[in-house]
């Protein structure tokens, strides 16, 4: 088991280099988003397969993610298997992420329900946007995936 050293920090103006520390909500540069329609109408929505693919060049812990699906027209209702809003043509999903760190090639799915005013409306629904955010922390802890 490694000991805990507690970091030094040293200011020198005469150094142009620097290592910074982050954490928070970013937009992501580890996970790709790829929203795909499965089901264009279950007897009530048109269902989207939500698929993440995190990076093969980045390794993290990742607590939360938060995907933003835009659609090309207003939706009456939306649902996810995770806490999920809606507004217009936007849908806002947040998953949380029950895994220590993320690394090359983790994936992730869920499903999306999407409804429009009518039933042609909701078959005809396509996804125009996408992006994902998530909230990267550091392993403080030590022993994770990453070998830390």
């Amino acid at each position: 088991m490694k000991e805990y050293e507690k970091p030094v920090v040293i200011i020198n103006d005469e150094i142009s280099e620097g290592v910074y520390a982050a954490s928070g909500d970013e937009i992501a540069d580890c996970w790709s988003v790829d929203p795909v329609s499965v089901q264009d109408w279950n007897g009530s929505h048109h269902v989207f397969e939500v698929r993440c693919v995190h990076s093969t060049a980045v390794q993290h812990i990742s607590s939360q993610s938060t995907v933003t699906l835009t659609f090309n027209c207003p939706l009456t209702d939306a649902y996810s298997e995770f806490p999920c809003s809606f507004s217009d043509t936007t849908v806002t999903v947040e998953r949380e992420l029950h895994a220590n760190a993320y690394k090359s090639g983790d994936t992730m799915t869920y499903k999306v329900w999407v409804k429009a005013s009518d039933e042609a409306s909701t078959k005809s629904i396509s996804c125009i946007g996408s992006s994902i955010s998530c909230t990267k922390t550091a392993n403080v802890q030590g022993g994770g995936a990453d070998g830390n």
